[in-house]
């Protein structure tokens, strides 16, 4: 039986939070979001294609010079930090451009994993992000348990 309780109000339907889609499909983000959003990813991609340029010529410029041990030594270590750098400029840039890409097909901000919206402070934070909160730490954790 169904009794009404005065000044409480009843919902008979499935509960749905108001949607805040845009003609891009973007449903779980606002615009002024998804548009902060663009902002930072673009913003960040301008920084990397600088410094990737600025790590290409620092390894160009680590000269080879015949010396003794710890000078080779130096330089050896030098070379393979700008190295691992610029990979992860590298790799970061990519991860950027597929975020722009994802944003411009109305996919942007929902998990690869699972299908679900990823929480805006996480994109917040990694606007680049591919995954959920959640899904990550799974991911984490089938790669720890696989002794990766």
């Amino acid at each position: 039986m169904n009794r009404e309780v005065p000044g409480r109000v009843t919902h008979s339907g499935p509960l749905t939070r108001p949607s805040s889609a845009d003609s891009s499909g973007h449903e779980h983000l606002l615009p002024d979001q998804l548009r902060s959003l663009r902002e930072a990813l673009e913003a960040r991609r301008a920084a990397l294609v600088v410094s990737i340029e600025e790590h290409k010529h620092e390894e160009r410029d680590t000269e080879r010079e015949v010396g003794d041990e710890m000078d080779e030594a130096n330089i050896e270590g030098a070379t393979a930090m700008i190295s691992k750098l610029l990979e992860r400029d590298v790799h970061l840039l990519g991860e950027i451009d597929h975020a722009l890409v994802k944003m411009d097909k109305g996919t942007y901000g929902i998990c690869e994993g699972t299908g679900e919206p990823i929480g805006y402070e996480r994109l917040r934070l990694a606007p680049w992000a591919r995954y959920s909160v959640a899904h990550q730490e799974q991911l984490e954790q089938e790669a720890r348990t696989r002794g990766w």
